[in-house]
């Protein structure tokens, strides 16, 4: 049978499984769903595809049209290549303290890049995002955060292929927390069928957990503020992880399953590791989502020498 894709948009999902043998504690068995294997390298693209169809197919983003979004890392790109490969124009805000090379490689991809103030932080670049949106006849800015169609993508494919995949024997999701979508997706999938579905957030900006936002090294997660897409009680626990946590984990992932993933996760695994050390998690399988691939963070603190 011939397998040919279209186009790049039909290699987004679908991503394999992984037994985490070797960093699996005796006894437990936690699985790696390999979202970092998406076209872009991030679990984004799922959200971008389905924020953008749902645009579309609503009338809202008209054919040719200006999509407008706020984001420094992978939502960034995902929505880049994705909105560009559909034919639309794509406006990214970030601040202007975002790294070069990332900021290079959304240009390279036919992105207009404006720049904030960098003390205004993402908030500000929010802030500017919707100025564009309203200034831009046409326009429309997805606004992850609040875009109830980013969990219902997660919902109709992250959650239903690790259900698919693992037969059902699945008994806890781990999933990473960053706009909302992928933990308030498997949350709303998951419940009906009394699987656990616990998040993940930065230990020093634990806002989910009832702490303060705060400076932490883990892109991808910990936005600093509750999605509005995601209400902390959907989640049956959220665990929290350091930043070397998450550093030694991610080298673990490297050097022990030979898995090129990002920050992101490795304290997503870590998270699974935690959780699967517990007494009453013996024999059960965790399937912990993980979101980044290793290539964007190369000068991440993730290949320091321990």
């Amino acid at each position: 049978m011939v397998r040919i894709a279209a186009d790049m948009t039909w290699l987004v999902g679908r991503t394999p499984l992984i037994d985490l043998a070797r960093l699996s504690p005796p006894g437990s068995r936690i699985v790696g769903k390999l979202d970092a294997w998406n076209p872009s390298g991030s679990n984004k693209d799922r959200a971008a595809l389905g924020m953008i169809r749902h645009a579309a197919n609503s009338g809202f983003l008209k054919p040719g049209g200006t999509i407008i979004e706020c984001s420094s890392g992978d939502l960034g790109l995902a929505t880049a290549i994705i909105g560009r490969r559909l034919g639309y124009h794509v406006v990214l805000t970030m601040p202007a303290s975002i790294d070069p090379d990332r900021r290079n490689l959304l240009l390279a991809v036919g992105a207009e890049v404006v720049t904030t103030a960098a003390a205004a932080g993402m908030r500000g670049a929010m802030a500017r995002a919707e100025e564009l949106t309203k200034a831009t006849a046409g326009a429309v800015c997805l606004q992850a955060f609040t875009n109830r169609s980013n969990a219902r993508t997660h919902e109709e494919t992250t959650a239903r292929e690790i259900w698919a995949d693992t037969d059902g024997q699945v008994e806890a999701v781990v999933v990473p927390i960053g706009t909302g979508g992928t933990a308030a997706g498997c949350a709303s999938f998951f419940a009906p069928l009394g699987v656990r579905v616990i998040g993940v957030e930065p230990a020093t900006s634990a806002v989910l957990s009832g702490g303060k936002a705060g400076v932490h090294n883990i892109a991808g997660l910990g936005a600093g503020f509750i999605p509005d897409i995601l209400s902390p009680a959907e989640l049956s626990e959220i665990l929290t992880v350091t930043d070397e946590q998450a550093r030694q984990t991610t080298q673990r992932l490297m050097r022990e399953e030979s898995l090129l993933l990002g920050p992101a996760s490795g304290a997503v695994t870590c998270a699974a590791i935690t959780l699967a050390k517990r007494n009453d998690e013996a024999g059960k399988m965790i399937v912990a989502v993980l979101p980044d691939a290793a290539e964007r963070n190369l000068d991440h603190w993730i290949n320091e020498t321990p």
